[in-house]
């Protein structure tokens, strides 16, 4: 009973994390939300520190103990609600700790509970453990098909309903008060039967959503204008949102997250309608060359469709990764004159990467729109991992262009184009051309003949469109070109042979060295590539926001704890314990992105790959007992195992990948499981031996020791994050590598208090 007990309430907890970081995603940018998640699973930590300090004021009482867990117990369903229920009310707040505080509730008594019950029975602490992996394995495949078939609502109604029958299991064990358990189960069942419709309007007025300034819909609102959110979806990978405007009839704003807001013009389906397109900036690539096959990438509402319609493409191939956008498109169909239904038009909900590895054709015209970055959300955009954007994503994308074929980009501002630029040239040096010759392949075009260029950041650079050909364009295409956007009051900022100015001529010219033009802007243009995939990391900000995170944490982490660790022995079990919570997030993090690439979307990454890890980490906390394992008295064998599988991971992976990436998804899934339950195996061992031993000494110190792995898998996250920026995710498996094999060198002598 004790084991199912734990296992429903990790299921619930860890929906509920993820849960909660889908709610602040729509409500905050990325590095907000960051943010708050992390100070958030601190609670973590606490519940750890208030279970200790009961049991050390209480060491012989064991009756109130066991009552003051049961109500701990009791009250998780409904802390779920309680925090869910109010962001629902609450309007938007800049103060974060309005939100992180209530956040940490669920965290806080789950780190109790959990910590307590380790105490209690530490001689079973492998069981537990595997319990509490298992349940949090389960727990990640159950949120992906929870919030992408029953929406956020019910996901939440649905994480109260476990944890209620954990109560049952956890009340059955300890006390037998059944009425209690069934009681909270009831209350929580019968909500099951709140109307869709209610559901639905709920889903969509989430106060502290709606009223975000951060968001579209909260800017448009606080501007004056009067709007309405006509459509809203949640699953695991966004919230979506279609937005009508009062005074703007022909357009709507389909929104991700709030943001990465994307246009869905009215069209009546008819050809003639569609020639209010053709003087725009994004319509250039239609005017020359072929086109008859073209490849969107992100056609988000549609807009980049029309465009290619426009321009009499007799195949458009269209790939969204957020297949909710697909679904808001063609819930509009009447609006938008069904354009994602026409015969000539196939819509694919995948990652776009993923999508063109996978792909066999051959394509005139390969199209991306780039999410916009206004200035208030480029801080969050840096931290987010994208690989559309990458050096070996543009090499991927020029490689499947057709004869002299044409890839795209539609920027926002001069900080992403130049940096598309200077990622084009990367990936064509890739193909054996140099960089002087490259200047030959790019043309950029910007949207308004009235805007100016100066090169030093002061530019006013609007929408700007860079074309990257796999063949050196003609005198015939730039003069074309050139004549097709004057007509159209464009600005040419740089084609070749027509219009060679500023920095891309001195490149061409020899005055420059790539490294020289890299530098000569006031932003970062460095290339992304797979192993730091931070496009949009155009300056320092984002990377010193994390290390002030990291500090601010850690500042926490040691006040928190500061008592215990002043006490010698107690400090050795916590570094001992602090390192596992470390290390174990930095391989998880640097694992769940190298897979993504390979099985094709992060949700599925993130999905399997840790479903993988975590049951392989419970399957070996249950055989970690083996004597096997514990032979050499001065070093512990399975972190030393882990760091080895780590490290050779960082140079086979790829190839792996290589040779099974034409294997189906199931398959895939199947090899992703075995490589990661590998390293996973070994990775459940070491924290049930370190509680068991604790547990002959002192078991009082384990609610500590449970909090603080707790608290250091924060840190972990921030650290992944921040090593990734700077040197990459091989580099961050690697660290997690030696913190593994420096806790095997952690022997029994030393852990014992």
């Amino acid at each position: 009973m004790l084991l199912f007990g734990i296992s429903f309430l990790s299921i619930s907890m860890f929906v509920y994390q993820v849960i909660l970081t889908r709610i602040i995603s729509a409500i905050f940018t990325y590095h907000y939300t960051f943010i708050i998640t992390s100070f958030s699973i601190l609670g973590l930590g606490i519940g750890g520190i208030v279970a200790y300090r009961q049991l050390k004021n209480n060491k012989t009482n064991n009756q109130f103990l066991k009552d003051n867990l049961i109500k701990k117990i009791v009250l998780m369903p409904i802390s779920y609600i309680f925090v869910l229920g109010l962001f629902y009310i609450l309007p938007f707040s800049i103060n974060i700790l309005v939100y992180i505080i209530p956040a940490m509730v669920p965290f806080i008594i789950g780190g109790y509970i959990l910590s307590s019950i380790y105490s209690e029975f530490s001689d079973i602490s492998n069981k537990l453990y595997f319990a509490d992996l298992i349940g949090s394995g389960l727990g990640s495949i159950l949120v992906l098909f929870s919030l992408d078939y029953l929406g956020v609502i019910k996901s939440i109604i649905l994480i109260s309903i476990i944890s209620s029958i954990a109560v049952i299991f956890f009340v059955n064990f300890l006390s037998k008060k059944y009425i209690i358990a069934y009681a909270v189960l009831g209350m929580f069942v019968m909500s099951i039967f709140v109307p869709q419709n209610y559901i639905s309007v709920m889903e969509k007025n989430f106060g502290s959503i709606i009223t975000s300034k951060l968001k579209t819909f909260g800017n448009i609102i606080s501007s004056g204008d009067k709007a309405e959110i006509v459509y809203t979806k949640w699953n695991a990978f966004s919230r979506t949102d279609v937005i009508r405007v009062d005074n703007d009839p022909n357009e709507m704003i389909v929104t991700i997250d709030g943001t990465a807001s994307s246009p869905m013009y009215k069209f009546d389906g008819k050809d003639g309608s569609l020639d209010i397109y053709k003087k725009d900036v994004e319509y250039l690539p239609y005017t020359f060359g072929k086109k008859d096959n073209v490849l969107i990438i992100g056609p988000g509402g549609g807009r980049d469709i029309l465009y290619a319609l426009a321009g009499k493409s007799k195949n458009i191939t269209g790939v969204e990764i957020n297949t909710s956008t697909i679904d808001a498109v063609r819930h509009f169909k009447d609006f938008n004159g069904d354009i994602y239904n026409k015969a000539n038009v196939k819509i694919y909900g995948e990652d776009g990467r993923y999508f063109i590895n996978r792909s066999k054709n051959k394509y005139d015209i390969i199209y991306l729109s780039m999410v916009m970055t206004s200035s208030a959300l480029q801080t969050g955009y840096a931290l987010n991992e994208n690989y559309i954007y990458t050096v070996e994503a543009l090499k991927a994308y020029i490689d499947h262009l057709s004869q002299n074929g044409k890839l795209v980009f539609l920027a926002h501002d001069e900080e992403d184009m130049s940096k598309i630029v200077a990622t084009a040239i990367s990936a064509l040096s890739r193909n054996g051309v140099s960089v002087e010759e490259a200047t030959k392949y790019i043309a950029v075009i910007n949207k308004d003949s009235t805007m100016t260029h100066n090169h030093g950041g002061n530019s006013q650079i609007d929408s700007p469109l860079v074309i990257i050909k796999n063949k050196p364009f003609t005198i015939d295409e730039s003069n074309r070109l050139e004549m097709e956007a004057m007509a159209g009051n464009n600005k040419p900022l740089y084609i070749p042979n027509s219009f060679e100015v500023g920095p891309l001529f001195h490149l061409e010219k020899g005055h420059l060295t790539f490294n020289n033009f890299l530098r000569g802007f006031p932003f970062i243009i460095k290339p992304a590539t797979d192993d730091k995939p931070y496009f949009y990391n155009f300056n320092n900000n984002a990377l010193m926001l994390l290390i002030i995170l990291l500090l601010v944490v850690l500042l926490g982490i040691y006040l928190l704890f500061r008592p215990m660790l002043k006490q010698k022995n107690t400090a050795k079990a916590l570094i001992f314990f602090g390192a596992l919570g470390t290390a174990y997030m930095l391989i998880e993090i640097s694992l769940i992105q190298k897979f993504i690439l390979y099985l094709g979307h992060p949700i599925t990454s993130f999905t399997y790959v840790l479903a993988a890890l975590l049951v392989g980490s419970g399957i070996g906390s249950i055989l970690g007992n083996n004597s096997t394992f514990n032979k050499d008295k001065k070093i512990y064998m399975p972190p030393f195992i882990v760091a080895v599988i780590s490290i050779v991971f960082v140079e086979i992976l790829d190839v792996i990948f290589k040779y099974t990436f034409s294997y189906n998804l199931i398959n895939k899934i199947i090899v992703s499981s075995i490589l990661v339950m590998l390293p996973g195996f070994f990775m459940g061992m070491p924290f049930p031996r370190g509680i068991r031993l604790l547990g002959a000494c002192d078991k009082n110190v384990i609610p500590i020791a449970w909090g603080i792995n707790g608290a250091m898998s924060v840190i972990g996250s921030i650290l992944s994050v921040i090593i990734s920026m700077i040197f990459g995710f091989k580099i961050t498996l690697i660290t997690g590598a030696i913190i593994y094999g420096l806790i095997c060198l952690y022997n029994r002598d030393r852990l014992i208090l």
